[in-house]
């Protein structure tokens, strides 16, 4: 079944994205080091991109991730997830000797289209680690995960590395270190749209009161004895976990007078890139040096949406 194109309805609409490591390997278990190097890298691309995306909610287990993002529209998205994994991806494939391919696949997206959408992804978020029987509650994670700072109030801080000036100055025969050339940035979460007219009180009251009916649920469905952290870090790295899994809708919303009119713009969206993405493939064949092609708004464009081809 072929995954469906990337689109976004509207300007700062909000997603639930997931992103798996290939073969399930668990190069993002939470080692020190390993810990240290996500938070930077995520806390450097929210930091790149904070006039386009905006993270509400999050999660890292040994093997996935799981993001509740809004985005300034979809190829921001696009954007921002390709800068943040691969980057993630050389990071952590320096400290796990890893040269191929880091991740399985391209990211998965929903766009939430109501709030019980949103408030049914914000619990099933933070279930995470405790539905898996991980660990009896969020708190004791200690890999990264949004309900340290949305309940516990702590910071997120994260050390990031400018490789290449660092390489410059190296070829300049500089006498320089890695710490030169190291910056920490701090990640701040935000309220999704949808509650940005919550005040910061109101705010934080939801996020806590949604965070505990979400692990009292996901408790209750776990009868065995948490695996505990110590087991989880001395876990192998490179074992193969498949699950089976179907392709992710496109959105979430329990209205179905939304879910029409979503997949009516959904199709028309469809029809109008295929129709361009075909033109362009033909111009391409063909030898043509110049076209015009205009691709429809809410998407990602081939080529980042150049029209004119030298």
């Amino acid at each position: 079944m072929p995954a469906h194109l990337r689109f976004q309805s509207s300007s700062w609409a909000t997603h639930h994205v997931v992103s798996r490591c290939i073969q399930g390997y668990g190069f993002l278990k939470p080692t020190q080091q390993i810990r240290k190097i996500t938070r930077g890298v995520f806390s450097y691309s929210v930091d790149q991109f904070s006039d386009r995306i905006q993270i509400h909610h999050f999660v890292f287990l040994s093997n996935h991730f799981h993001l509740l993002i809004s985005a300034e529209s979809s190829q921001a998205l696009a954007e921002f997830m390709c800068h943040f994994k691969g980057n993630l991806a050389r990071e952590l494939g320096r400290i796990h000797d890893w040269h191929g391919s880091f991740w399985k696949k391209r990211y998965s997206s929903e766009e939430f289209l109501d709030e019980a959408g949103l408030t049914e992804v914000f619990k099933y978020i933070t279930q995470n680690s405790v539905k898996e029987g991980l660990v009896d509650h969020p708190r004791q994670w200690i890999g990264l995960h949004g309900y340290h700072q949305l309940v516990m109030g702590k910071k997120l801080i994260g050390p990031w590395i400018n490789r290449t000036a660092y390489f410059h100055a190296i070829q300049r025969r500089e006498n320089v270190t890695l710490k030169d050339y190291t910056r920490d940035y701090k990640l701040k979460l935000t309220p999704p749209p949808m509650w940005s007219h919550l005040s910061n009180i109101d705010y934080k009251s939801l996020c806590k009161k949604l965070c505990y009916e979400a692990i009292q649920e996901a408790q209750s469905l776990c009868k065995a004895q948490a695996m505990g952290m110590a087991k989880v870090l001395k876990e192998r790295v490179r074992v193969e976990r498949f699950t089976k899994r179907s392709i992710r809708p496109l959105y979430r919303t329990k209205c179905i007078k939304i879910l029409k009119a979503y997949q009516t713009l959904y199709f028309t969206f469809k029809a109008q890139f295929q129709e361009a993405s075909a033109k362009l493939r033909q111009a391409i064949y063909r030898g043509e040096d110049q076209l015009c092609i205009c691709f429809p708004v809410g998407g990602v464009p081939l080529f980042g949406g150049r029209h004119h081809l030298d």
